[in-house]
């Protein structure tokens, strides 16, 4: 029974090293990330894995090339999928209805090109592909998420450690206060970890603003500060970046969502009679903003 069971650990000590040898290479047409699932998964995730490879192999010599790119609208980022440029422009579909309306084949290679492109691109595709009906879909988004997590708290782990050690060093600072907001705005962590590491970020970006300003900074303290509902000191940061940035119509609409959740319907109106009364130029949000609350 013992030089059975080593055996069986020897061989998939082999399929584990054919399998990341395969990866690197490209010689397996499947995404880094599978790896583990054969690590995890002894013999079972080596054979999902094949049929993975396969799949997309047959895909590449015969059939169209589906694939996933961007479309910014209105400053907010839409996912789609594409085809050939031989086909028609009318192939093109939000990714998020793809699921809803494809089929089940269709939507399998939609988020089998997500995990063969880059997930950490696609976190909130993910994250909604995690509640679709189809088991495998919810499998691979399921998986890919959990994988991104171990990534960003290895990433985190190691900035964290690198900043310790040159607590001085603006570029490690940013660095590490940068890598921190991505995570957190990947919206991946929840409860109490959330919690902690949004104070954390509080605390490094106040150090950070300390020795450069920066607008973009106030706006994700701001944005930290609300999402920890800690509405008095989200009132200080604003009014510090008013006071440096008044004139950008990002604070604006900070403004026009701070005095919202606290229902300051007065001062609403005060600011929108203020940016009437200058008769400057605004963008369109900033109009559909005004116009929503003038209604």
């Amino acid at each position: 029974m013992n030089i059975f069971a080593f055996f069986l650990i020897l061989i998939h000590i082999l399929l584990c090293v054919f399998t990341f040898l395969g990866i690197r290479s490209g010689f397996l047409k499947v995404h880094k990330y599978m790896f583990f699932m054969v690590l995890c998964l002894p013999f079972w995730g080596f054979l999902a894995l094949m049929f993975l490879h396969f799949e997309v192999l047959f895909k590449m010599d015969n059939t169209i090339s589906v694939g996933v790119q961007k479309m910014e609208l209105d400053s907010v980022l839409y996912k789609g999928m594409y085809v050939e440029e031989s086909k028609n422009d009318d192939s093109l579909v939000a990714i998020e209805e793809a699921l809803i309306v494809n089929s089940p084949k269709e939507r399998r290679e939609i988020i089998m090109d997500v995990l063969n492109d880059d997930p950490e691109e696609y976190v909130e595709f993910l994250r909604k592909a995690g509640n679709n009906e189809d088991p495998e879909v919810v499998h691979y988004a399921v998986t890919a998420m959990v994988e991104i997590s171990k990534q960003n708290d290895f990433s985190l782990q190691k900035l964290g450690r690198e900043y310790a050690k040159n607590p001085d060093d603006i570029a490690v600072l940013s660095r590490y206060c940068d890598f921190l907001w991505n995570v957190l705005d990947q919206k991946l962590l929840s409860g109490q970890v959330e919690i902690m590491n949004r104070n954390l970020y509080s605390d490094l970006v106040s150090k950070k603003l300390k020795a450069n300003k920066s607008l973009e900074d106030y706006i994700r303290w701001f944005e930290n500060e609300f999402s920890l509902e800690n509405y008095t000191k989200a009132g200080e940061i604003l009014l510090n970046a008013d006071n440096l940035y008044g004139d950008y119509e990002e604070i604006i609409l900070l403004k026009l969502k701070y005095y919202s959740q606290l229902k300051q319907a007065n001062k609403i109106k005060e600011l929108i009679k203020e940016i009437q009364s200058q008769r400057v130029f605004v963008s369109a949000r900033v109009k559909e903003a005004i116009a929503f609350w003038k209604d």
